[in-house]
C-alpha cells in the first residue's frame, strides 16, 4: 500500500498540471470545465448529460458562465419573458445548471442552500452539481438527503471526459492536455481514497509529501472530519436509551461562530437560537480548519446564552467556554473549574494547562493543554468523551 501511495505522490509531482494549478485549486478545475464548454460545446453537453443523467432538452442559446454570482460554473440562458422594452423583447436569465467544485474543502449544504437562491425564480429543471475530490465523509448523509444537488466524484468526472472528450470533435494539439488533465485528477483520488484514520493513528501527524503537493489543507479537513465522526459514534454508544441519539449531533457548520442570533441560525445549529436545544442536553459537533490548523470540538449548552466547549485545534487540547460577552463576565464555579482543568483533560503529567486565559474575541476564552507526540487519535477522543460526560449528560 505504501508503495503505492509513494507511486503516486511521484506521479503528481511531476504532473504539469500540480504547478498549473496552484497545487489543485478549484478555479484551475473551473476554469478547465469553463474552456471546454466555450471550445468544444458538443463535447462538454455531452459529457455534462451523461455524467449528470439530464433527460431534458438543452437550450439552443446556452452559455458557460464561471465565477458567476459567487458560482463556480453554470450554463444559464436567456429566456423572453413576454414583455417588451422600447419595442424589444424582454429576457431574463435562467439556469439550465450549477456546478460546485470541493476539491480543498468539503461540501456544505449550508453553502449549498445559499446557491439554491441564486436563480431562486429562474431555477425551474436547473441541474445542481458538487463536485467532491473526497468520497466518503462525515455530514455526506445530509447531502445525500436533499432532494436537490446531486453528488459526484473527480474520477467520475475523469472517466466521463475521457469517454466524450478525447475523439476527433478535439483537436489533436489539445488532446494531450486533456489526457494529462484526466491522468492528474485519477491521481488525485487515488491518493485522497488513502487519507483513512483509526483510534490507532498518531495525532499529530505530519506530511511533508503532502506539504508539498499543497494538499496538506484538504487532508487536515477530511482528518479532523474522520475524528469529528469517531467522536459523534463513540458517544453516541454511550447514550443511555438508543433512542436518545439525536442528542449526539454531527455535522454543525462555521466553527468561528460565537453564540449570537443570526440569518443561518436554524442551519447551522448556532443553539441558543434553536428552542430544542436544551441545557446539558445535546452534543454538537463540529470539525474544520482555524487560522490553517485542523479543528474539531463538542459543544455542550449549561444555559440559554452559554455552552462549555472541549476543543482541539492542532496540537492544543482546549476547554472553552462561549458566551456573547464572556470575557467581561464573572465566571460560575462549574466554569471556573471546566476552564482551569480542575476536572478532566489530558491526564498525560507532561500536558499541562496554560495559566492565562486565552480570548478570541469577546465571546470565547480558553485554556489549552498541549498535546504529545505519544498521544494517538483513540487517546483524544477518549479524553474527550470523558469530559464530556463529565458535564452531566446521561451516559451508560
Amino acid at each position: 500500500m505504501m508503495e503505492e501511495i509513494l507511486k503516486t505522490i511521484n506521479e503528481l509531482k511531476t504532473s504539469p498540471m500540480l504547478y498549473l494549478s496552484g497545487g489543485s485549486k478549484e478555479l484551475f478545475h473551473s476554469n478547465f470545465l469553463y474552456w471546454l464548454g466555450v471550445n468544444y460545446r458538443d463535447a462538454f453537453q455531452q459529457l455534462m448529460t451523461k455524467m449528470c443523467s439530464i433527460n431534458a432538452p438543452w437550450p439552443e442559446n446556452w452559455i458557460v458562465r464561471r465565477e458567476h454570482l459567487h458560482l463556480d460554473i453554470c450554463v444559464t440562458y436567456k429566456k423572453e419573458t413576454g414583455k417588451t422594452r422600447i419595442g424589444k423583447p424582454v429576457c431574463e436569465e435562467y439556469a439550465f445548471i450549477i456546478v460546485e467544485n470541493k476539491v480543498k474543502s468539503l461540501p456544505d449544504l449550508i453553502q449549498l442552500r445559499r446557491y439554491e437562491q441564486v436563480y431562486a425564480n429562474h431555477n425551474s429543471g436547473c441541474t445542481y452539481v458538487v463536485l467532491s475530490l473526497i468520497k466518503d465523509f462525515p455530514g455526506q448523509k445530509y447531502l445525500s438527503d436533499n432532494k436537490c444537488w446531486q453528488l459526484h466524484h473527480y474520477d467520475e468526472l475523469a472517466q466521463m471526459i475521457r469517454d466524450c472528450c478525447i475523439d476527433s470533435a478535439i483537436s489533436q494539439e489539445h488532446r494531450p492536455y486533456i489526457r494529462d488533465y484526466c491522468q492528474y485528477v485519477e491521481n488525485l483520488c487515488k491518493l485522497a481514497e488513502t487519507w483513512t484514520i483509526d483510534g490507532q493513528s498518531t495525532f499529530l501527524f505530519q506530511c511533508d509529501d503532502l506539504r508539498e503537493l499543497r494538499l496538506n489543507d484538504i487532508y487536515e479537513k477530511v482528518r479532523y472530519a474522520q475524528i469529528a465522526a469517531l467522536l459523534a459514534e463513540k458517544l453516541k454508544a454511550g447514550i443511555v436509551n438508543d433512542s436518545d441519539e439525536e442528542r449526539v449531533i454531527l455535522g454543525m457548520s462555521n466553527i468561528d461562530v460565537i453564540l449570537r442570533r443570526c440569518e443561518d441560525a436554524d442551519e447551522i445549529l448556532c443553539f441558543y437560537g434553536c428552542p430544542e436545544a436544551k441545557p446539558f442536553g445535546q452534543v454538537f459537533i463540529s470539525s474544520g480548519m482555524s487560522h490553517g490548523v485542523g479543528l474539531v470540538e463538542a459543544k455542550v449548552k449549561i444555559a440559554e446564552d452559554c455552552c462549555l466547549v472541549v476543543q482541539v485545534q492542532g496540537n492544543r487540547y482546549c476547554h472553552a467556554i462561549e458566551c456573547d460577552g464572556i470575557a467581561n463576565k464573572k465566571l460560575s464555579e462549574l466554569q471556573k473549574r471546566f476552564l482551569d482543568f480542575k476536572q478532566g483533560g489530558l491526564k498525560n503529567r507532561d500536558a499541562k494547562a496554560t495559566s492565562e486565559i486565552c480570548h478570541y474575541k469577546s465571546g470565547f476564552i480558553y485554556k489549552w493543554q498541549k498535546i504529545l507526540p505519544n498521544h494517538t487519535v483513540g487517546d483524544i477522543v477518549d479524553e474527550m468523551i470523558a469530559d464530556i460526560w463529565m458535564l452531566g449528560l446521561n451516559h451508560k
